[in-house]
């Protein structure tokens, strides 16, 4: 089974332009290849929406502050404890 990769909406947009692009290199018919580059054009365009999106959102949401990091104590024995 292969694992799956976590991508943003604009990388598989890219991913997807690519493709077109790479079709288009096959197909013959200069009609159709503009066609298709015409799609991958449009793939890149919501790339960049996408990711001025993205940014908008990032700017209006506050950020959160870090955790604060929680140290775990031991328990000491007390003097009294102790028995020799």
């Amino acid at each position: 089974m292969m694992a799956a990769v976590v991508r943003s909406k604009a990388e598989e947009y890219r991913r997807r332009a690519q493709k077109c692009l790479d079709f288009a290199r096959g197909v013959s018919l200069e009609t159709h290849r503009t066609v298709v580059i015409d799609m991958a054009q449009d793939w890149l365009r919501l790339a960049e929406k996408q990711e001025a999106q993205e940014e908008t959102v990032r700017s209006l949401v506050p950020e959160q502050p870090q955790a604060a990091a929680q140290q775990q104590q031991q328990v000491q024995p007390k003097d009294d404890d102790k028995k020799e």
